[in-house]
């Protein structure tokens, strides 16, 4: 009886130091592959993470570095170049003068362009476009943050970027922004330097974590299983996505419940950009695009669809985010640019959409810069 039991003991201790050889292993190449150790946003892909540090004043931000290699899906990878304003790319003309004229692009993933070259961006497009008809000095800068949304937009504004004086302030709002926007609100509080968001990983806490616990926040293979859990948890436990706060993009959906008070609370910091901005002595422009799911089939991008919990038929025909954002931006007195009708116009829309990752492609891209472009050349900002 005593031999059966030692024998058992024996292979419940060899399966554990097995397990925590496997572990050991799995930590180790997880760190070699760069896995995030933690998760800075919510609202932000795994393989964003690392291009992100807390911020005490608007939650998260661009992380200064000389560059970074990022895989943003299977085979593909992308060049980021971030310099110690946090901006993407060259760093602004030193000394400003009045033949100079600067264009300040804030918005999230699709302004930043983490799938694309540096000069396949949104800001480096309009700057070619907008430099064939122009003397001026122009300079487009690029302060696109994964996982923006207008509230956090207007606090970077606020708290930093208005140092830079932009002649012009493009805002582009995402049809992920009022899901954002629910996230974020909760943190918002007001101190001496005004209306904040910090993270919460600056706040104070009146007790340390245990060593235990720290080594757990540390650790890359338990951050990869919450990972998983966050991405796949509410699928494989038949949680509804609205529950779990993993619907971003349910106002874009033809059958959708009542969201007008958090419509209302994502765009309402618009107009205090619109006052901020030409206090500073600029303009403020409004623009938007449609994701792949009010233009074309969820198919285009499966894998996409499937993490983002789109649900229903699509294309979605609901003009609802659109119309709602021309409301805020009329009251507010704020140019607003719409350009789903002529994403919808085009003779191939699928190929303007990356087929892995919810956002523009490349050439999608370069299409919605130059209606910027030709808006802003059609409507001069001193008119405005």
């Amino acid at each position: 009886m005593f031999g059966r039991i030692g024998g058992f003991l024996r292979t419940v201790l060899i399966a554990l130091l097995l397990l925590c050889l496997l572990a050991g292993v799995a930590e180790l190449w997880l760190r070699g592959r760069g896995f995030p150790i933690r998760t800075i946003s919510s609202q932000v892909s795994d393989s964003l993470q690392t291009l992100l540090e807390p911020s005490a004043l608007y939650h998260h931000r661009l992380r200064p570095v000389s560059g970074v290699q990022v895989e943003v899906a299977a085979g593909r990878a992308a060049e980021l170049r971030i310099g110690a304003a946090g901006l993407r790319g060259a760093a602004p003309l030193a000394a400003k003068t009045e033949d100079d004229y600067r264009i300040l692009v804030l918005g999230d993933e699709l302004v930043l362009g983490a799938t694309v070259s540096e000069q396949s961006t949104l800001p480096q497009r309009l700057q070619q476009f907008l430099s064939r008809v122009t003397e001026m000095r122009l300079e487009v800068l690029n302060a696109g943050l994964p996982g923006d949304c207008p509230q956090l937009a207007l606090l970077r504004y606020q708290h930093g970027l208005r140092d830079l004086r932009p002649d012009l302030v493009i805002l582009h709002v995402d049809m992920s922004d009022v899901g954002d926007d629910g996230v974020y609100r909760s943190l918002l509080t007001s101190g001496a330097d005004g209306e904040v968001c910090q993270h919460p990983a600056l706040r104070p806490v009146a007790v340390s974590p245990s060593r235990g616990v720290q080594l757990l926040r540390d650790s890359a293979l338990a951050g990869w299983l919450l990972s998983r859990v966050r991405r796949d948890g509410a699928e494989l436990l038949a949680i509804r996505a609205e529950s779990c706060g993993q619907q971003d993009y349910g106002w874009i959906m033809d059958h959708t419940e009542n969201l007008q008070l958090q419509i209302r609370h994502a765009l309402a910091p618009i107009e205090v950009l619109r006052k901020c901005v030409e206090a500073d002595g600029g303009r403020l422009l409004v623009t938007t695009c449609p994701v792949v799911w009010q233009v074309v089939a969820g198919e285009h991008c499966p894998e996409a669809t499937r993490r983002c919990r789109i649900r229903g038929a699509t294309p979605f025909r609901s003009r609802l985010p659109f119309q709602s954002l021309a409301a805020v931006c009329a009251q507010a007195e704020v140019r607003f640019l719409d350009s789903s009708p002529r994403f919808l116009r085009d003779a191939e829309p699928a190929r303007l959409f990356d087929s892995e990752v919810p956002g523009l492609s490349e050439r999608g891209l370069a299409f919605y810069a130059r209606l910027i472009a030709d808006y802003i050349v059609e409507n001069p900002p001193q008119r405005w």
